[in-house]
Parts: structure tokens; sequence; C-alpha cells
């Protein structure tokens, strides 16, 4: 299996370049061996040798497992740039690059543009203190809500003032409209750049005591990603950094000298619903799920969770250096959100 791969966004279009020429040269080996397998079997059998036979099935083996990398090795090029997923078939033999041309088919033809008012009412379900901050992305993202709340919010008092930490859940599938967190409002925000789930967990924000000067750090799943980027791109909130995982990122501009972890799936078809990501900051860690799962599975929380712990595993410095800069010491208060719009 490919270990977790960066990418950094100032050597994007060489890690690209080269990828592609690792890609070529592995087609051409695993056809070369396959060939290699063809002609020494005929060759055993002409002449009775059942040693070439069992080098001939030696042979096909290696062979498979190459055209494996480079099957593996071209699903990871298809997540880094979409336009390449045209010549890039996943295990499930999909080309995600067709997904970003299709979301903006729907959008352009989508009856649910929002109606929502500019500030979504949400309520505090439960609230509770808390013994540490999260040490790293993996506890970050084990804090995002699930069910019928999809924000939370730790506040933590330090010596300099409070800090925050904010974890978004993604998209309700369940949901109806009037739950911003419904799959409506991903098409708001491919459109518009904002959305009633984002304008909720605004209102979380200003809930929770968050001002444009106390710093915070946005962690979020798949659409709560959209949400925590186009949040850092507002200018409203100081924010220290943004982790993601499975989100479309492309759907909104990154925003600018915010340190940001992308981790998708190449196996996973929403991160590509965003297109290319747009902007110049950030890393994405290419991570292949260790269950080898497909659409759906490949972009369940848990399935991101398994790579963020191989990601941990790695102890990338320029990883560990970010988070060991976002640790807080000290206890604090955790809230859940849950939004809805009035009738």
């Amino acid at each position: 299996m490919i270990p977790p791969i960066s990418v950094e966004s100032n050597t994007f279009r060489y890690t690209l370049d080269a990828l592609l020429a690792r890609s070529d040269d592995l087609r051409r080996v695993a056809s070369t061996v396959a060939h290699a397998a063809a002609t020494l079997g005929i060759s055993a059998r002409l002449d009775f040798a059942p040693g070439r036979l069992v080098l001939q099935l030696e042979l096909e083996r290696v062979a498979r497992d190459i055209s494996a990398v480079h099957s593996e090795l071209d699903a990871v090029i298809a997540t880094i740039e979409p336009a390449e997923g045209a010549r890039s078939s996943l295990a499930s033999v999909s080309t995600w690059s067709w997904l970003r041309p299709i979301s903006d088919w729907v959008v352009d033809r989508a009856p649910w543009q929002s109606d929502a008012a500019p500030w979504v009412p949400v309520t505090v379900t439960r609230q509770s203190d808390i013994g540490a901050a999260p040490r790293n992305f993996t506890e970050r993202f084990a804090r995002i809500p699930t069910g019928l709340e999809r924000v939370r919010i730790d506040r933590f008092d330090t010596p300099t003032g409070p800090r925050f930490e904010v974890y978004l859940a993604g998209t309700d599938f369940a949901a109806g409209p009037q739950n911003p967190w419904w799959f409506g409002s991903n098409t708001e925000m491919l459109s518009s750049g904002v959305s009633r789930s984002m304008s909720a967990t605004e209102s979380a924000l200003r809930h929770a005591g968050v001002t444009g000067t106390t710093p915070i750090v946005f962690t979020g799943h798949s659409q709560g990603g959209s949400i925590a980027m186009a949040l850092a791109n507002s200018g409203q909130y100081t924010v220290d950094a943004v982790f993601t995982a499975g989100t479309p990122a492309g759907l909104v501009e990154s925003p600018t000298n915010v340190p940001i972890v992308h981790v998708v799936h190449p196996e996973d078809p929403v991160p590509a619903l965003g297109g290319t990501i747009r902007g110049t900051t950030g890393t994405t860690w290419i991570v292949h799920p260790e269950s080898r799962g497909n659409g759906i599975e490949a972009h369940l929380a848990r399935t991101y969770q398994d790579s963020l712990v191989r990601i941990d595993d790695l102890k990338d410095s320029e990883f560990t250096k970010l988070e060991d800069r976002l640790r807080i010491h000290g206890r604090g208060t955790a809230m859940w959100f849950r939004g809805a719009l009035s009738e």
C-alpha cells in the first residue's frame, strides 16, 4: 500500500509532473514483465520445462503487483489534479474528475438556492468542562460532533486570553431544508461562497464568545471543512490553522497566511466535487484507506480517523511543528450547538 504522501503548494506542479513520469514508468514495466511472462510460458510448454512454468507464474504475479501500484499512483494523481483523472481509473472504475462538472451543472439548475436569513439561530444542546485541549489533528478530528449537533466549540482560558478550538461536522444527508447542514448547503457554498450552515456556524461562534481577535483553530470534515476555509478566508477571525478531511476544498478560495492541512482519500469522490484547490497555502496529505473502501466508505469520518493515525505515525517534522505551536495547556469548556431554520 502507498504510504501517506504530502503535497506542498509551492512544489505542486513539480510533484505532479514527477508522479506522472513514475506512472508512465510503472505502466511500461508492468507491460514488459507481463509480455516476458507470456513469452516464457510459450517456451516452457514447447520444451516441457516445468521450472520455466514456475518462473512464468512468478513473473505474472510481479506484473499484477506492479499494475496494482500503478493503479494506486494514478488514483493519487487524480486526487492532486482532477484534470488528470481522465487518464486515471480508480479501483471502482470511476473517474472522479467528472464530478466537478456535474456539481457545476447541479448548481446552475438547483431549486434550493438559499432563502436563509444571514443570521441562522442556534441553540446550545449541552455544555461540559473538559480536561485538556487536543494535541494533534487526530484528537481534533475525534471531537467533531455527530447526530443533530453539527458544531462543537471548546474554549480555553489562558494567561494571554481565551483561545478556541472549533469542530465542524459534514453534511447531514438525512436532513431536509430546515436543517442548515442539509445537502443543499453544499450547492449554496459552491454557487455563492456562503451557505446557511456557514451562517449557523457564525451564530455559534458569537454565542461562544469568539471575537475578531481571539485565536481560533478550525477542524472540519467534508462540508465542515469548506465552512472552516470560508470563515478563515472572511477576514473576520484570527485563525491560527485550518484542518480538513474529506473536504471539497476547491469550493472556496484558500485563506492566505493561514496554515492549512487537508487529508483526502483518492477513493473518496467528495474532495473532487470542489475541483482543484484554489490558493497558495496549505499542504494536502493523500492517504489510501486501509480498508480499500470506495465511495461512501472512503468518505466516512471513521475511515479518515484511521488515516490520521497513519499520518501521526510518520512523525513528519513540519506537521509536528505546527501541532506543537498550536498546543494549549489548561482546562476548558466544551459547547455543542444545533441549528435550525425558522418556519
